[in-house]
């Protein structure tokens, strides 16, 4: 079907065109006024030129490529695609919504893509080929949008509208992709990022800036951590599965920076840490900080002012101190009955004791939990064991211990 002359649907409830076809504008303004409901039944729209503006709604089960000028209503319009969006003229949203409501999706075209409410649903990714921009609600529902190497720039300085179902919606993003989010308040900005690649994970951040007005950009890395067995000596551990890039794009506030994870799926983590002339530092002033969601709930820690001068932002643990004893006497007289090390929990602890044939008697991976002296739920007699105290199957501690009947 291909549209030359002016079109202005401003009554009908109803207005159901296009069927196995385009929809093809060589130039006409169509305008559809609130109350309008224009259907394209398994069709698409190509705007070829001229404006196609929406202050209704408009449900394509094909494809919108526009090449023209694409509006939505200064208040209203709602705009419901089954397939994919191309963009190679102009985009102004006015106060729209957009709903992808397909499967999998892809945002395209020689522009970038210009949204003011957009909505996520369906049961596919969204795929993103261009930058886009939403400039009042970001809501990824349940769904993955894939920037790749894009951005999704928030325009929004508003904290709460950017929403994702706990564990489920979140953006990925390739280097130089990622989410970008205007902030003019010291509240909590929410980036829900994460990633397929490797490990199903969804990592969120959030930054409260300290004043002013600022920008920044966010991206779940799904690892390798790149010189995570490089840091300083206040660390023992780098998580090497996964870090975020974290940019201040705009502004110069500090600000509260806030990584979750998931404890027992990622492991046992004390402080951040960022990338410093190639070796791993810790945040100073980090912090514990709250939960988030449940079914899995999330930790994390926080930063409570950062700078944002280094991008690479890493989940990690302190140098370990252990002290280990050299003898212990099981004979339950309530005093050293119980060979364990103390001191603070290296990340992936283990212990494991062999006697002087090399059989292993003992093993525990809770640094709480010791060894009482016996084998296959027997005591076992007065001698020397061989102790190795292991993370991340690295030998860190070993020597000899006495056990005294």
């Amino acid at each position: 079907m291909r549209i030359q002359t002016q079109i202005a649907l401003l009554l009908l409830p109803l207005f159901a065109v296009a069927q196995d076809e385009f929809v093809i504008n060589n130039g006409t303004d169509i305008r559809i006024n609130p109350g309008c409901q224009v259907i394209f039944a398994e069709g698409g729209i190509q705007n070829a030129s001229g404006e196609l503006s929406n202050a209704g709604e408009v449900v394509v089960e094909g494809n919108i490529i526009n090449s023209g000028t694409l509006s939505g209503g200064a208040t209203s319009g709602i705009f419901r695609v089954l397939n994919d969006v191309e963009n190679n003229g102009l985009m102004q949203p006015g106060q729209s919504l957009f709903e992808l409501y397909g499967d999998a999706q892809f945002l395209r075209g020689s522009q970038q893509l210009d949204f003011y409410d957009l909505t996520l649903t369906g049961s596919g990714i969204k795929y993103m080929q261009k930058d886009i921009s939403t400039a009042g609600t970001l809501d990824l529902t349940d769904r993955e949008l894939r920037a790749a190497s894009h951005t999704v720039y928030h325009t929004n300085t508003s904290a709460a509208t950017v929403l994702a179902i706990h564990n489920e919606g979140f953006i990925s993003a390739d280097a130089g992709g990622g989410l970008s989010r205007m902030t003019n308040s010291s509240q909590d900005y929410f980036f829900p990022v994460g990633s397929t690649v490797n490990n199903f994970k969804i990592r969120p951040v959030t930054i409260a800036p300290q004043s002013g007005n600022n920008t920044y950009k966010v991206r779940y890395v799904p690892g390798p951590t790149p010189n995570a067995t490089q840091r300083g000596a206040e660390l023992y551990y780098v998580n090497p599965i996964f870090y975020h890039q974290v940019e201040a794009t705009e502004g110069f506030s500090s600000g509260a920076l806030t990584v979750f994870y998931e404890e027992s799926e990622d492991g046992l983590f004390e402080t951040l840490a960022h990338l410093e002339s190639d070796f791993w530092r810790e945040n100073a002033g980090t912090e514990e900080g709250p939960l988030l969601g449940s079914g899995p709930e999330l930790t994390s820690y926080k930063t409570i002012s950062w700078d944002f001068s280094s991008p690479e932002i890493a989940l990690a643990a302190y140098s370990t101190e252990l002290f280990v004893p050299n003898v212990f006497s099981p004979n339950e007289d309530g005093h050293n009955d119980v060979f364990k090390p103390r001191g603070t929990e290296p990340f992936d602890y283990e212990l494991r004791i062999y006697d002087r044939w090399g059989n292993l008697v003992f093993t525990s991976d809770e640094i709480d939990k010791g060894w009482d002296g016996t084998f296959r739920g027997k005591a076992m007699n007065s001698a020397v064991f061989v102790y190795y105290v292991l993370s991340g199957d690295q030998v860190i501690d070993k020597g000899n211990v006495t056990l005294l009947r």
